[in-house]
């Protein structure tokens, strides 16, 4: 089959290689819609080591059922991306997407950026959207796996760090869960504007502090902060910005090491969690508000597989989104 195979920074090569399938019970997807998020752009790019060499990168993805279980054929389905062991005593305990023995689609196993991709068949989640918003559901799950780790109350102030993809999803879900959503942008950035559209209001830090000292309770910042910057940077600014015994969602992966102000933490008495992939949970509820039309998924531009590397190189530019590639 086709793929776009990962060597190392900058090196994506697009050559057949052979599917890899570990068991005749895993089911065969015939890929029809892959963006391109965070993860994807770190291997690309080197910020994030490869865990395996060479790789098929891609986890955002929806397609068909070409082979399996007879009632699934010709399904349109997308992909958990933790493939468990389902055995271990960690997922007997309903931490599957933390099994030491599990697979990571497109992260330490290959991905979506293909022709076709094999998964277990109880990783697979059936739906009849269009695959180019289907695809969204892997990422929309792991915003909703965040908020229901540590949910906002009604009302909460919560600053959403960063203009990309995950930070208007978790802007949108934040909304949905009735809070006031204030997104802090960088100056300069083009995609602030489809947030604005969006009905959200974007500030930049000086004003999203000043809010911060004026508007919420008590006045001493905000009740939660989203890190969605994509950077190493962000997790500074959000420990600035929430207020005492606060909530710090972390959602970048960009790799590197973060620096942040550790006894401003520590006085603040921060509550930092890191949350990631969405479980069979999250991804259901993700395809339930995708149907429902509550989700708004913007995609900047669809490439083919044959033109991956252009696809990747487009989606660093400042004002991409989604950049999607269709086999």
């Amino acid at each position: 089959m086709k793929a776009a195979v990962l060597y190392g920074p900058k090196q994506l090569v697009v050559e057949d290689i052979e599917l890899k399938r570990p068991s005749r019970e895993w089911v065969v997807v015939e890929v029809k819609a892959a963006g391109i998020c965070g993860t994807d752009k770190a291997f690309y790019t080197g910020s994030y080591p490869l865990f395996k060499k060479p790789l098929v990168p891609g986890h955002e993805v929806s397609g068909v059922v070409v082979e399996g279980p007879r009632d699934l054929v010709g399904l349109n389905v997308v992909s958990e991306i933790n493939f468990a062991c389902r055995k271990c005593r960690v997922c007997q305990a309903g931490l599957y997407t933390h099994c030491p023995n599990k697979l990571t689609l497109g992260i330490d196993f290959d991905g979506g950026m293909a022709e076709y991709l094999t998964a277990p068949l109880w990783a697979l989640h059936t739906h009849k959207l269009p695959h180019e918003r289907a695809f969204a559901a892997e990422p929309l799950a792991a915003v909703l796996h965040m908020f229901r780790v540590a949910p906002p109350r009604p009302g909460d102030f919560i600053a959403i760090l960063g203009t990309g993809f995950l930070a208007y999803l978790s802007a949108q879900v934040a909304r949905l869960l009735s809070a006031n959503v204030v997104v802090v942008s960088r100056p300069g950035s083009v995609k602030a504007r489809q947030f604005e559209l969006a009905g959200f209001k974007v500030v930049h830090y000086e004003e999203a502090h000043e809010i911060g000292s004026s508007m919420t309770d008590y006045g001493l910042g905000y009740d939660m902060v989203v890190e969605a910057t994509g950077t190493n940077a962000g997790l500074m600014l959000a420990v600035e910005l929430v207020r005492p015994r606060g909530i710090v969602h972390l959602k970048s992966t960009p790799g590197g090491v973060a620096e942040y102000p550790q006894t401003l933490s520590v006085v603040k008495e921060v509550q930092l969690m890191g949350t990631r992939c969405g479980d069979w949970r999250d991804f259901k509820l993700a395809l339930q508000l995708l149907s429902a039309g509550k989700i708004d998924v913007p995609v900047t531009k669809v490439y083919s597989l044959d033109d991956a590397v252009e696809a990747f190189e487009r989606s660093l530019e400042r004002d991409a989104f989604r950049v999607l590639v269709k086999p």
